[in-house]
C-alpha cells in the first residue's frame, strides 16, 4: 500500500482548491440566513473568527484537503461519486463520531451536531470530488 502513495502524483493545485472550497462551504455555511444565526444563538457567540487565530483555520483546512487527497488518491477514486464517496466515509469516520460524543459527554445540543457536522459534510464533499477528478 505504501509503495503506492506517492506524494508526485498528488495534484497540489487540486489540494489548493479543495482547501478553497471547504473554506467557501464553511463561509456559506455560517453565513447569518443560512446556519450562521442559529449557529451563534447555539453556542451564545458572534460570528466574528478570532484573527490571532485565522492562520491556523487555514493550514487546518490544507492539511484536511491533502489528507483528503491521500485517501482519495489511495482509494484510486476518479469519479464524483467515488470522490464523494470517500469524502463521506472520511466524514462519518472523523467528523461526526467526535461530535457525537461531545453530545453524550459535553451535552451539546443536538442541533449544534447537525450545524458543526452538516458544514463539514458539504466541505469534505466538494473537496473529495474535485479531488477526485482534478489529477
Amino acid at each position: 500500500m505504501l509503495e503506492r502513495l506517492d506524494l508526485s502524483s498528488i495534484n497540489m493545485l487540486a489540494v489548493l482548491a479543495a482547501a478553497g472550497a471547504m473554506l467557501f462551504a464553511g463561509w456559506f455555511w455560517y453565513l447569518p440566513k443560512v446556519f450562521g444565526d442559529p449557529w451563534s444563538n447555539l453556542v451564545r457567540q458572534d460570528r466574528r473568527p478570532s484573527r490571532r487565530w485565522l492562520w491556523v483555520g487555514l493550514v487546518g483546512h490544507l492539511l484536511a484537503a491533502l489528507v483528503l487527497a491521500i485517501l482519495v488518491h489511495l482509494a484510486r477514486a476518479t469519479t464524483v461519486v467515488e470522490g464523494l464517496f470517500v469524502a463521506v466515509l472520511v466524514w462519518l469516520g472523523f467528523v461526526v463520531t467526535p461530535e457525537i460524543n461531545r453530545v453524550v459527554w459535553e451535552k451539546i445540543p443536538f442541533n449544534l451536531l447537525m450545524v458543526r457536522t452538516g458544514n463539514y459534510l458539504i466541505g469534505f464533499g466538494l473537496a473529495g470530488i474535485l479531488l477526485a477528478v482534478w489529477r
